[in-house]
């Protein structure tokens, strides 16, 4: 329990102005930034959109690792030179792997050369069509490597649990304070 000296008097469990001035903004802040990507992500899963961790520097500086991507279905006849796509990886199946198509190779069936813009060659297997999870439309630096160990339900709870829990201990604080001005 704090105590406080005020002039003559002497009160108890006051919280200086000051503490109270920075404490609520800085929670409000957070409140504010961790909600608008709760809310971004939550629109993103509903229309279909999947979440990627990005894993390795192969895309930097445009996605480093640790990124979360937010990756869109695309159809293989919407795919495009210079987009970055998340595909499975030819040469090590259910591993998946963002990086930027080059061009599209001569075959009878929609076949692409892709490379990280980081790395100095193109990757050694072409990618078809067929392995490709959707287009990397934005990335969040840095979620990607707290949501990574933390995946489905966890990563849920945490990326919305967290702005509720912060929204509940803001008005909880600002009801105590109501109530002990009152």
């Amino acid at each position: 329990m704090a105590v406080q000296v005020l002039g003559a008097g002497v009160t108890e469990g006051a919280t200086s102005p000051r503490r109270r001035g920075i404490v609520l903004p800085a929670a409000g802040l957070a409140l504010a930034m961790l909600l608008c990507a709760a809310l971004g992500l939550g629109a993103a899963a509903l229309a279909g959109w999947r979440l990627h961790a990005i894993r390795t520097d192969s895309m930097a500086p445009a996605y480093p690792a640790g990124s979360l991507a937010v990756v869109e279905p695309v159809g293989a006849e919407d795919l495009r030179r210079g987009m970055t796509v998340v595909f499975e990886d030819p040469l090590s199946p259910r591993r998946l792997i963002a990086h930027r198509l080059v061009k599209r190779l001569p075959s009878s069936s929609i076949v692409w050369q892709t490379k990280g813009d980081a790395n100095a060659e193109a990757d050694p297997a072409p990618v078809a069509a067929t392995a490709m999870q959707g287009r990397v439309r934005w990335a969040i630096p840095r979620l990607g490597g707290a949501l990574s160990g933390v995946g489905g339900l966890g990563a849920a709870l945490l990326l919305v649990g967290t702005p509720l829990a912060l929204l509940l201990l803001t008005e909880l604080t600002a009801l105590r304070q109501r109530g002990r001005s009152a």
